[in-house]
């Protein structure tokens, strides 16, 4: 259904929120995510599988990801005191063309996407328990198409924290490519065409 399964994860970088009397009211979560939003992606080198990078003190490294069938990218945990989160998803889609597409991110928080570098879309809610889904239009080249979703969240204790990327209507020669240093790739390809084909 167009909704890309297969990417690089790094994340999240945990910022503990000390000053919380200063962000008062119901979107007190939104307040802190302006507080700390920055417009660049965060990422300079291409992301590579586990390959480590350091981003404002934190050590973090990109780490294989394959979604489940319901196609999100599953960051949720726990925090005790409340932290600001940002998590990173990287995959590069193969276009057998060039072509204007539809797609479709959904997050329990805010997100931005880089296509190829540029910035394409950012969404900015909040929704605790069942995440939102909203649609943005891009345009793909014919080859490689850099993907990179940057997606937020406020946790205050349990922190459903979610994200699924969604390509509508993309040609079945679309396809995903992963930058790996990874030995077993041979193997991972061929355990992939065994559970496809049996």
């Amino acid at each position: 259904k167009g909704y890309i399964h297969n990417c690089l994860v790094a994340g999240p970088q945990a910022t503990p929120v000390l000053d919380l009397e200063h962000y008062q009211g119901n979107d007190y979560k939104l307040q802190i995510a302006r507080h700390y939003y920055d417009e660049n992606p965060g990422v300079t080198q291409t992301p590579v599988e586990n390959e480590p990078f350091e981003l404002g003190g934190a050590k973090l490294a990109w780490n294989y990801f394959r979604c489940d069938a319901d196609h999100f990218v599953d960051c949720t945990a726990f925090y005790h005191i409340c932290h600001y989160l940002k998590s990173w998803a990287y995959s590069r889609v193969v276009s057998p063309s060039a072509q204007s597409v539809k797609c479709v991110l959904t997050t329990n928080g805010p997100a931005d996407v880089w296509i190829n570098g540029e910035h394409v879309h950012r969404q900015e809610h909040f929704h605790h328990q069942i995440p939102q889904s909203l649609a943005f239009q891009a345009k793909l080249i014919q080859g490689h198409n850099e993907f990179l979703v940057r997606f937020e969240e406020v946790a205050a204790r349990e922190c459903p924290y979610v994200m699924a990327l969604q390509i509508v209507g993309s040609p079945k020669e679309t396809f995903v490519f992963i930058p790996t240093l990874h030995e077993g790739v041979a193997r991972r390809c061929g355990i992939k065409v065994k559970f496809e084909f049996e």
